[in-house]
């Protein structure tokens, strides 16, 4: 006969293992994962058909939002169910995966892609550039626009630079450059109307992207 209070009819706790192996840790990886889909994002956003384009800052506007709402949810839930540990791993991790984010180059993928994808009609203009027929301000073929929505490009005794990328205040920008000859120090180039930049890596043909 089973009484009242056998130890068989009492109601079991769960574990604090099984909590943190379950629910404890879904929330610890939500945390992170938020920030980590930022490096996705940006290259959608970056791609020939987006940048420069409202849709392409709000596609970069939504995916910081978004990981910055879901590590703080996932914080405060932990926090409000007393897992103390579960908010302080949750909170690791998500201030691990933002140095991860924050050390990654956004535009390395996309400026590899668009030179790529371009690499026909930046050869016609080198080849132009060398022969002596280009100077100063260029007016870039319709072909070209989806390289450099700004339509900012010029070429120098020394320089032929091609805009990728400028903010809506033309305060930063980036781009590729083709050298006369291949710097081999640091060389201040007009990335925008106020902003210089430096080469970073040769992307092919004598074109370095600049930053």
């Amino acid at each position: 006969m089973d009484f009242p209070w056998d130890p068989v009819d009492q109601p079991t706790e769960p574990s604090a293992t099984a909590a943190w192996s379950g629910r404890g840790l879904l929330q610890a990886v939500l945390s992170c994962a938020g920030w980590l889909l930022l490096i996705p994002a940006w290259w959608l956003a970056e791609t020939p058909l987006l940048v420069g384009s409202f849709v392409g800052w709000l596609i970069s506007l939504l995916a910081v939002l978004f990981a910055v709402l879901v590590s703080i949810a996932a914080i405060l839930i932990a926090c409000v169910r007393g897992s103390w540990g579960v908010a302080v791993v949750s909170l690791c991790l998500a201030a691990a995966a933002l140095v991860v984010v924050s050390r990654q180059d956004s535009q390395v993928y996309p400026v590899d892609y668009r030179y790529r994808l371009h690499r026909a009609a930046l050869a016609e203009l080198v080849e132009g550039y060398r022969a002596g027929r280009l100077d100063d301000e260029l007016t870039l073929p319709a072909e070209m626009r989806s390289l450099c929505p700004s339509g900012f490009a010029y070429a120098s005794p020394t320089v032929l630079f091609v805009q990728l990328w400028q903010n809506w205040r033309a305060e930063s920008g980036t781009g590729l450059a083709y050298f006369a000859e291949p710097p081999t120090e640091p060389t201040p180039i007009t990335t925008a109307s106020g902003d210089l930049g430096y080469p970073k890596r040769e992307v092919g043909d004598g074109w370095w992207w600049v930053a």
